[in-house]
């Protein structure tokens, strides 16, 4: 930080130094903690990294570049994606069932400091269009297309809302490995969708098939919702509360 005549600035320069940002790890929908075992992350800091490197292969590995992360110092995480300032990564599912853990960054033999990381059994988020979890979401209609202004929902019409961190699922697959498709990997416990302030009918709520770590929740607009270009839709689920996303609904 440098004032100059009453002005402040932020200068922000690149070092050698390997290192986690204080907030260890969040979740890659809404960027708030705590995160999930089995979820999606985001880990920011310095990296180290002269250029991005990102994942098209299945099961994702933990070393992207050289760049790996540990939990609690021996678990490793499976790397989606890698660049100097930021690295999203799955919570590994073995995390189950701990309250909280350390994060530790490692390259070319230097690790950096450790950071603690906030665990929790259910941690919801929404992916949105904008890619920082406010504003609409990543919500795709039967046909798979996006719900937008343009292709608004109706009352009645399926849903499918794209998310991450709602918790343990049946037939869970290894961490890293993609989600099976038969039989499906359901949440064990259904979440609570609100659109429009009214309460949707969830048909379907577990991890996408054939992705890693990504949740989706079929819902049901309900008839009584708000009507509008920029609809509130909020997930809920084990006492947790998502980052509140909108939706366009005719």
């Amino acid at each position: 930080q440098i004032a100059v005549a009453g002005i402040s600035v932020t200068v922000n320069q690149l070092s050698g130094v390997l290192l986690i940002g204080s907030g260890g790890i969040v979740n890659a929908a809404s960027y708030t903690a705590p995160v999930a075992p089995g979820s999606i992350g985001s880990v920011f800091g310095n990296f180290l990294l002269a250029s991005p490197i990102s994942v098209s292969s299945y099961p994702i590995p933990t070393n992207l570049g050289g760049l790996s992360f540990q939990f609690g110092g021996a678990v490793l995480a499976p790397l989606f994606y890698a660049n100097v300032g930021q690295a999203n990564a799955q919570v590994p599912w073995e995390l189950a069932g701990q309250a909280q853990t350390t994060l530790t960054a490692s390259m070319n033999g230097q690790a950096s400091t450790p950071q603690t990381v906030t665990l929790a059994t259910y941690a919801p988020g929404i992916f949105t269009t904008n890619g920082g979890g406010t504003g609409p979401g990543a919500i795709l209609d039967v046909n798979y297309h996006l719900v937008s202004q343009t292709n608004p929902t109706t009352a009645g019409a399926i849903v499918q809302i794209y998310c991450t961190g709602l918790g343990p699922v049946t037939n869970q697959p290894a961490t890293g490995a993609p989600s099976p498709s038969d039989p499906l990997a359901r949440t064990t416990t259904l979440p609570t969708v609100m659109i429009g302030g009214a309460q949707a009918t969830v048909q379907f709520s577990g991890l996408t098939p054939g992705d890693v770590g990504l949740y989706q929740v079929n819902a049901q607009v309900p008839a009584s919702s708000s009507k509008g270009p920029a609809v509130p839709l909020v997930i809920a689920i084990g006492n947790a509360t998502s980052n509140t996303v909108t939706i366009a609904v005719q």
